[in-house]
């Protein structure tokens, strides 16, 4: 039968005891090295392999009690081993098998569940050389049958056994065992391994969800857990799929462990059953009550009452409500829905000076009606956006739900232009001064002085009036202002009367058409001082001056003055803390008179009417300006020559004194003096034979004279009269 194996008997020589060393090979895996040891010279080998092969054993030394390894050309020996038939189920352990087929080894039936059909499905695991021939018994409560499976061809097969009769329409169980196996050599073997135990079902489980009275709906708190009831039939655990319905691609699986147990869920939504088994089959769905509906409590909300004026603004969802004046009561109506008492939380925010915003407060307010006003924030100025950020009603009190904040998507939005009141101001309270006659106009393009502040929604409308305190008149003036600055511009005022005059602004208007705020008393008024326009006024109305000479003029206004003129194109100013002013005529030419200024050269007054002309001193030159020593003889007359510089016609003066006694000293006695009129070239000659020293004592042309007063002595020959 293949179970015997090979027995070699040995004959050893040597002195005991004996050590012999073998190689074992089975098929073409690597050798093994063994040993066995004798304690006398004969022995027996018994080659008996534990699995089936091709084995080739080789004997390769020996020792004995002397001699250790010695090297032996001995025989090998070859030998085929079949395996023995045996069969077991898969997934059943602790089965065995020896060589008497008996087999043994701990017995563990598993158990399967036929729920459906008139067949179980078994695999089993065969080894041996096949194909085989298994023996199966079907052992039921009152009968057993022996069921034969020809010519079985691969190692691990499933076969199918029949549930007996009685069973298969009551339900029961039964156990199917492997009887024999019989492998290809003939070779019939009885198998003792364990079983399988089946349990026939012919009820299957069923789910369903409860509802009192057939409702099956309950309404929870948001985010809080609803335990749907549930009515299983069979043997538990269950295990049951659902989903929900508004994302019917997610399968969830529970497991459940009594028949009444609940399903717990925590989102909204239709709930359905899907599949159910339990420990042993899989069941049915009772369709009709196979869903269960978990609603939310509706947190409370809030909008706008249908009748509030505001226009809604898609791009960020808010409400623009119309503008109002600072300061002036609104509020707008909300409808809430829930369950009353409601708080509303709310952040209140404004534009700041960055373009961003800023948030001013986060006020709560309560209320226990179902409409509610809501007092919108009118101060200060600008524009105020609402957001409200947390309902919370009677089941979402806001102290339990602190973190439950509306989405921002859906959040309440609005908003308002709160407009400031105009007002109006003068930048400072500096005095300004103008002269009479004066346009009401900047009398500097960079000065702040007369400047005016406005705050508010522009254009403007500004009021001002210009009181005349000496002649107790009062002129209104309105102007339409642009910007938020504007500096006092009056053409159309003139100063009539010089004195303290007081421009003050009586109201302001913008755009927004608001009441205006209280003007500020100390910056509502500016003063403005008006003085006389300066004017110079000549002592004489002469047309011609000499070099020299000095030109008088009365000032009008008050000091100081600042006179503006010119000289041959160039212009001059000069500064005169008295009247009248005098200037001294320095340069031949043309003079005229420009301006004239006073109070810190203000009141400028253009002069038109006041040129003269500035004429050189005349001059005169004996013997063309040179010392000359001329000697003649006696009876012999000698040219004097009189050079004249000026206007014609001329008349000058000249005298004959006593030689000089020697060169260098001024001359002598006065001999004579002439005086010659309307000489009207420039050149005059005399003939003389007296002995003398000829000299030009004054002489003047058609403007000027030389000198201007009484000479106290005579120029020489040589001296030029000039200044």
């Amino acid at each position: 039968s293949g179970d015997t194996g090979v027995s070699a008997s040995l004959v050893l020589h040597g002195t005991p005891p004996f050590q012999v060393y073998y190689l074992t090979q089975r098929d073409k895996e690597p050798a093994r090295d063994l040993v066995k040891t004798f304690p006398n010279s004969r022995g027996e080998l018994t080659l008996q392999p534990e699995r089936s092969g091709h084995y080739v054993y080789t004997f390769v030394q020996m020792s004995d009690a002397n001699y250790k390894k010695v090297g032996l050309d001995g025989p090998s020996i070859e030998q085929v081993v079949h395996p023995l038939a045996a069969a077991e189920f898969v997934g059943v352990g602790g089965s065995g098998s020896g060589s008497t087929g008996a087999g043994g080894g701990a017995r563990s039936k598993r158990m399967v569940n036929s729920c459906s059909g008139g067949i179980v499905d078994a695999e089993v695991d065969l080894r041996g050389t096949g194909p085989w021939n298994l023996e199966v018994q079907v052992v039921g409560p009152k009968s057993t049958e022996t069921i034969r499976i020809p010519e079985i061809k691969t190692s691990r097969t499933t076969i199918q056994v029949p549930i007996p009769d009685a069973i298969d329409r009551e339900g029961g169980s039964f156990d199917i065992e492997l009887a024999s196996i019989e492998d290809s050599y003939g070779c019939k073997r009885t198998l003792t391994v364990p079983g399988i135990s089946v349990n026939v079902r012919r009820v299957k489980p069923t789910a369903k969800f409860y509802g009192k009275d057939g409702k099956r709906h309950v309404t929870v708190l948001e985010h809080e857990r609803a335990s749907l009831p549930l009515r299983l039939t069979g043997d538990g655990p269950w295990r049951l799929k659902y989903r929900r319905m508004e994302n019917p691609e997610v399968i969830k699986t529970v497991t459940l462990r009594t028949p009444n147990d609940q399903l717990n869920v925590m989102e909204d939504g239709l709930y359905e059953i899907t599949e159910i088994v339990d420990s042993q089959c899989p069941g049915s769905v009772i369709i009709d009550e196979s869903t269960y509906r978990v609603d939310w409590v509706p947190r409370p909300s809030a909008k706008l009452a249908p009748e509030t004026e505001a226009t809604y603004v898609s791009h960020n969802r808010s409400h623009i409500l119309p503008p109002i004046c600072e300061g002036i009561d609104d509020h707008v109506d909300l409808d809430l829905t829930g369950r009353a008492p409601f708080q509303i939380l709310y952040n209140i925010a404004q534009d700041d000076h960055n373009g961003g915003t800023n948030i001013l407060e986060q006020p709560t307010f309560s209320s226990i009606q179902h409409r509610t006003r809501f007092q919108l924030h009118t101060t200060p100025a600008g524009r105020k956006y609402y957001e409200v950020k947390q309902i919370g009603d009677a089941p979402y009190p806001l102290a339990k739900h602190k973190n439950d904040f509306i989405p921002r998507s859906e959040r309440l939005l609005f908003e308002q232009q709160v407009f400031g009141r105009p007002t109006a101001r003068f930048r400072n309270n500096n005095r300004m001064s103008y002269c009479l006659h004066d346009v009401l106009v900047p009398r500097d393009a960079i000065t702040t002085d007369g400047q005016i502040l406005l705050e508010g929604t522009p254009p403007f409308v500004l009021q001002l009036s210009i009181k005349n305190l000496a002649a107790s008149k009062v002129d209104t003036e309105t102007i339409k202002v642009p910007g938020k600055t504007w500096t006092v511009s009056l053409p159309t005022h003139t100063f009539e009367s010089i004195g303290p005059h007081l421009i003050t602004i009586e109201s302001v208007q913008d755009a927004s058409h608001c009441e205006q705020a209280t003007l500020d008393p100390l910056y509502r008024s500016i003063w403005v001082d008006v003085a006389e326009t300066a004017a110079i006024i000549p002592f004489n109305r002469r047309e011609n001056f000499c070099a020299g000479e000095i030109s008088y003029f009365q000032l009008e206004g008050t000091p100081p003055w600042t006179v503006g003129y010119r000289i041959n194109g160039k212009s001059y100013t000069q500064e005169a803390k008295v009247s009248p002013f005098s200037l001294l005529q320095q340069q031949p030419g043309e003079f005229t008179i420009t301006s004239v200024a006073h109070q810190q050269k203000m009141c400028k007054a253009a002069v038109t009417d006041l040129r003269f002309t500035v004429h050189p001193l005349p001059a005169a030159r004996v013997g063309h300006g040179e010392r000359i020593y001329e000697d003649i003889h006696e009876g012999d007359q000698a040219e004097i020559v009189f050079t004249l510089v000026g206007e014609p016609p001329f008349t000058f003066t000249y005298q004959r004194s006593e030689p000089s006694p020697r060169k260098g000293v001024k001359p002598g006695k006065v001999l004579e003096t002439h005086t010659v009129s309307g000489v009207s070239t420039k050149e005059y000659s005399i003939f003389s034979a007296l002995e003398g020293t000829w000299t030009v004592t004054s002489i003047s042309d058609r403007y000027c004279r030389y000198p201007p007063a009484q000479p106290e002595g005579a120029a020489d020959k040589t001296k030029r009269l000039t200044n």
